[in-house]
């Protein structure tokens, strides 16, 4: 991989115009609206001379690439953000998930598609920055984001080394309500008698990469299986005689409208339903429901009679 640095602003740049019509929608469909998105002049900034409007809360998107990355950070005083993504629900999370995976792909030269991308409000975005260890003069280049009469200015900034280490750290820090909660609980639980163990702690982790970390070994390793995962769009069925006759220029009809929801599979079980969009030049699948496995059991009626139940 290319190095990381403020020298390729002129690849970035051409991402960013090149991909800007894609970025705004993606803008449009995690944060509600009809957003436009500008690309402003790129220029370098160092630690001490960062934006005023970094002096308070917004939205951190990071981008890994490798060792190092960049943020997009949008301030709150922008007006550009909804209520919910302050503390969002599961939805809210999924997407904010979505738009810095989205972003990742059409704000950033296919040469530095990133490994990991996350988005999350911080109370200060100037000590988001700090935390996520600029060095020295990095690249700087801003985008004019606006939803009707609304309009504010988003700062791409790289490279940075731990942009997701300074977003799970103001989660952490910003978000205790799990955490005190937990407390909450465990306060109105009557202490154990003396001769039972004492209740194990409930276990705290600010997003699902926390919780793989404490996995055991044995649990960490079934993660590295890979499976196929195809998208479905359509499925027929003709007889031989028919397919023998296809030929360039052939057109199949299926039984399902444009419409419908295409079926996300993962070896074969379906898992999630969703709509085509366009990701970049690429195809992509936003994924809207998830669809639970079929119940499974065994009858049994004293011993075991090997009945399978569907």
């Amino acid at each position: 991989m290319a190095d990381f640095t403020p020298e390729i602003a002129s690849e970035i740049l051409s991402a960013c115009e090149k991909g800007g019509e894609d970025a705004a929608d993606a803008f449009s469909r995690a944060l509600g609206g009809e957003f436009s998105l500008a690309t402003g002049e790129v220029s370098t900034i160092s630690g001490d001379s960062i934006p005023d409007t970094w002096n308070g809360p917004g939205l951190v998107i990071s981008f890994q690439v490798g060792d190092s990355g960049a943020l997009l950070l949008l301030p709150e005083s922008s007006e550009l953000l909804p209520d919910w993504y302050a503390e969002p629900d599961d939805t809210g999370r999924s997407k904010l998930a979505t738009l810095a995976q989205e972003l990742g792909y059409v704000i950033l030269p296919e040469a530095f598609a990133p490994d990991n991308a996350s988005a999350a409000r911080v109370k200060d975005l100037a000590a988001a920055f700090a935390r996520a260890e600029p060095a020295g003069d990095i690249g700087y280049l801003p985008l004019t984001l606006a939803n009707g009469d609304k309009s504010g200015v988003a700062a791409l900034v790289w490279p940075v080394h731990s942009g997701a280490k300074a977003i799970k750290a103001s989660v952490t820090t910003e978000n205790p309500a799990s955490t005190a909660a937990a407390v909450k609980e465990q306060r109105e639980v009557a202490p154990p008698a003396a001769h039972q163990p004492a209740p194990k702690s409930r276990i705290q982790y600010a997003d699902i990469d926390d919780g793989i970390r404490q996995l055991p070994n044995y649990a960490k390793s079934l993660l590295k299986v890979r499976v196929p995962v195809t998208v479905t769009l359509a499925s027929a069925k003709y007889p031989v005689s028919q397919i023998l006759e296809l030929g360039p220029g052939s057109i199949i009809q299926f039984n399902k409208s444009c419409e419908d929801n295409l079926t996300l599979e993962v070896g074969n079980q379906a898992i999630a339903a969703g709509e085509a969009v366009k990701v970049g030049d690429k195809f992509g699948l936003w994924i809207t429901s998830m669809t639970l496995p079929d119940e499974r059991f065994w009858v049994i009626h004293g011993r075991r009679t090997g009945t399978r139940v569907k």
